[in-house]
């Protein structure tokens, strides 16, 4: 089974990663650019086949208008699961920083919470096989490739991955505009799961029940809460500055 990853730098980061892929796709009619360079160029060094297709063939191939006239097909990919993303953690001597995502349903708002997940050396992000958006290619895009260098983890129940979580060793915490502590007073240096609920209903009843730290962003303006993607980012930055503060 294979799958598409469009994008100039996606497609890039994946051949960078050593992602197996199968072939190359460009638009035949894409301009030269420094951007295009560069893919052509991890192409060659990855031993990759490139094949020259009509524009509208690999809209209809990637199933979203986002891919800059270039489509990378890829093998399935390899999941990986809670614990190894712990063992990574472990290895470089880090406290465990995993990002836990529940029933997103925009693939712009999974692929943005990637990228800031692997910005902020997340070991890992764990997401829910059903009533979520799923890694798309527009999700890959989004992600400007950092899907490619992250540990991903498709479970089927997200309460049993919290309760690993937790059993070793790690606190949960959510963002959540009722909290009466902010991010900002709240000791987040420990090993930390920040879970990130849906865009409209936020996290679930259960999960709120299994969460350890609920806490909030301060608001100066007129809206009264903040896009999934941007609480996702600020609280996982907020851990790095405390760590790194520390």
């Amino acid at each position: 089974m294979t799958e598409f990853i469009g994008g100039r730098r996606p497609v890039v980061e994946a051949l960078v990663a050593g992602r197996p892929a199968h072939r190359l796709l460009v638009s035949g009619s894409a301009r030269p650019s420094p951007e295009l360079k560069a893919v052509l160029a991890a192409a060659r060094e990855a031993s990759v086949q490139v094949e020259t297709v009509p524009l509208d063939q690999l809209g209809r191939m990637a199933g979203f208008d986002g891919h800059q006239g270039v489509l990378l097909e890829v093998g399935e990919r390899r999941w990986a699961d809670v614990d190894e993303m712990l063992a990574r953690a472990s290895a470089a001597g880090h406290e465990p920083l995993i990002l836990v995502l529940e029933n997103l349903q925009d693939p712009t708002n999974f692929g943005t919470l990637l990228r800031s997940a692997e910005a902020a050396g997340a070991h890992g992000v764990v997401f829910p096989e059903r009533g979520a958006a799923p890694l798309s290619a527009a999700a890959v895009k989004a992600s400007a490739g950092a899907s490619e260098h992250l540990l991903l983890a498709r479970v089927e129940s997200l309460g049993h991955s919290l309760r690993d979580l937790q059993a070793g060793g790690l606190h949960v915490v959510a963002a959540d505009q009722d909290a009466p502590a902010t991010a900002w007073e709240t000791d987040l240096t420990g090993p930390m799961a920040v879970v990130v609920g849906s865009e409209g209903e936020g996290i679930s009843g259960a999960t709120r029940r299994r969460v350890d730290l609920l806490v909030s962003f301060p608001m100066a303006g007129r809206v009264a809460s903040l896009n999934a993607a941007t609480a996702g980012a600020l609280l996982l930055f907020e851990i790095v500055r405390q760590r790194r503060s520390a």
